[in-house]
Formats: structure tokens, sequence, C-alpha cells
């Protein structure tokens, strides 16, 4: 019989040190309504609340500042005052948020391979490394 060998979620969860599930714990802080749209924004180069209002299509003033605030707290995000008079406000990605840059393209890449349908006009799966040759 073969040795069946441990995955690496399985490993993690067996650790010892283990407090609480980290897939949990990220879905937790990108898994609000509008939070991942937002982050994908800030990786687009959206960096001005107007703008932000102007891309995503649904969301309102009040729930763009509290996402906003929350990713300032986890410091995802960092808010700068880029001008006093008139006042300017720019959001910029910090050194942790832009780590979630893998964990968003694997979201992509699943959806392009294995949900077609909803993500494309033509309905066909796409391979993402192929998909981004293509479009440069």
């Amino acid at each position: 019989m073969a040795e069946r060998k441990c995955s690496m979620i399985e490993t993690i969860y067996n650790s010892p040190e283990l407090k609480s599930c980290p897939i949990e714990t990220t879905f937790k802080i990108i898994g609000k309504k509008w939070t991942v749209i937002i982050i994908r924004e800030m990786f687009r180069g959206t960096t001005q609340f107007n703008r932000f209002l102007e891309n995503i299509d649904g969301i309102t003033p009040k729930v763009l500042t509290e996402r906003l605030r929350e990713l300032q707290k986890f410091g995802i995000v960092r808010r700068r005052i880029v001008s006093e008079y008139p006042i300017r406000v720019e959001y910029e990605m910090t050194y942790l948020g832009k780590e979630f840059e893998p964990v968003l393209l694997a979201a992509a890449s699943f959806s392009m391979r294995n949900m077609p349908k909803i993500v494309f006009k033509d309905g066909k799966s796409r391979n993402p490394a192929n998909f981004l040759t293509q479009q440069q």
C-alpha cells in the first residue's frame, strides 16, 4: 500500500502552535463585500476616493470609507494627505497589502480556468499564463 502524502493544508493544521485558522483569518479581512474590489482597484492604480467611487459600481461613499478604514487598521492600506488646500487624500498599498497580489491572481486563475461562462464573454476557459502573454 502506498504511503499517503499530507497536503500542505493538512501539515499546517497539524501544527501545535496554530491558534486559529489562517485561511479564515485572511477571509475575515478580504471577505467583506467590496474589500477585494477595493484592493483590486489599488493594484490597477486607483488611489483617490472619488476614483474608487467611479470605478466600483454600486459602492456607497459610506461603505467605501468603512472598508478603507478597515484596510488601514490591518496595515494593508496607508492614507496620505497630498495637499492641504484643497485637501487631497490618496490611498496607497503598503508592503503588507502588496502581498495580496498572488492571492488575487490565484483567485483570478481559478475562475478563468473553471468558471469561464461567468468570466468571459465567449464562455471559453483560458490558461491565465497564456492569457497574460496574449494581452501584452
